[in-house]
């Protein structure tokens, strides 16, 4: 099995009246356990050229099988 970790973002929108962008992200991991919030975090950080600091991830809710984590 394949031991990367991939991240697919999806309805990405820019929130002007809080200055933040938001988006639904989809994390990709076979065989692998759950990953870690702050791998997450890193990850996005790096896909957005900021400091993961800065990311809030919350609202995760595994679904077992094929279906991948998605994030919401």
């Amino acid at each position: 099995m394949n031991d990367t970790v991939t991240i697919r973002t999806r309805k990405f929108m820019t929130n002007r009246l809080l200055q933040r962008k938001q988006m639904v992200i989809d994390v990709l991991h076979p065989g692998k356990a759950t990953v870690p919030k702050t791998e997450i975090q890193e990850k996005l950080a790096k896909m957005y050229k900021t400091t993961p600091d800065v990311i809030f991830v919350f609202g995760f809710r595994t679904h077992f099988g094929f279906r991948p984590l998605a994030l919401a």
